[in-house]
């Protein structure tokens, strides 16, 4: 990590917790299913996300409403009712401190799938003042893993791919396609995305860390080891 100029981010279950909302998200199918006469308890609803991320669905809500029921229309029907509250979402403890340490070395950017709104919520919770380029692929048009929304995060900030970090919990959609470009990475463990295994070398972060309160000793500390 010693050439390292820019730390790219993603927000969800990276910076931002999910938990709240997904947990609301999981209430609501649970209730959805039994009015549509599914009946499930809550803890095979929990198992179908954790199964949904274990074999990589790029949308976790897909894969696992797939794995509850097997009616397509019921399946559109059950989808359109999972509502995901994003009040609900809020920063990680320590996520401020942390942006506010690590901008004092590095150039700090946010890549991340997300609707409208981004900038501003970062703005609301106090974090937009450490953050130099927001790419959110509701407003840039892209969407990871597509590498192009990688590439215009180097061309926006002039960094080559050697000295950019990728940081962020999903092994499909964060580290591989940073990796591919030749970028470093980091991988946060946190919501579902923990339980997604390696399914070859390119999927294997440089660093795994629990949380990002973890990234300060590895960029400030001079620490660049594998946890």
């Amino acid at each position: 990590m010693q050439d390292a100029r820019w730390l790219f981010l993603d927000l969800g279950n990276t910076l931002i917790c999910e938990e709240a909302a997904t947990e609301r998200r999981i209430q609501q199918l649970v209730s959805s299913l039994e009015r549509y006469g599914r009946r499930r308890a809550i803890e095979e609803v929990r198992d179908a996300f954790r199964e949904a991320s274990e074999e990589f669905a790029p949308r976790f809500i897909i894969g696992a409403i797939e794995k509850l029921i097997d009616d397509l229309e019921c399946l559109k029907l059950i989808q359109a009712e999972a509502r995901y509250n994003k009040e609900l979402e809020s920063p990680y403890e320590g996520a401020e401190q942390t942006l506010r340490t690590l901008s004092s070395r590095y150039r700090i950017g946010v890549i991340s799938n997300q609707p409208a709104g981004t900038e501003e919520r970062l703005t609301k919770w106090g974090l937009m003042p450490f953050i130099s380029i927001c790419l959110s692929s509701t407003e840039v048009g892209l969407e990871k893993p597509d590498p192009a929304i990688f590439q215009l995060a180097l061309s926006q900030s002039g960094c080559e791919p050697a000295q950019a970090v990728m940081i962020g919990d999903r092994l499909d959609n964060d580290i591989r396609p940073a990796r591919l470009l030749g970028w470093k990475t980091i991988r946060i463990a946190q919501g579902f995305a923990r339980f997604q295994s390696p399914r070859d070398g390119l999927d294997e972060a440089d660093i795994t860390l629990a949380n990002v309160k973890l990234l300060v000793p590895v960029f400030m500390g001079g620490l660049a080891q594998s946890s």
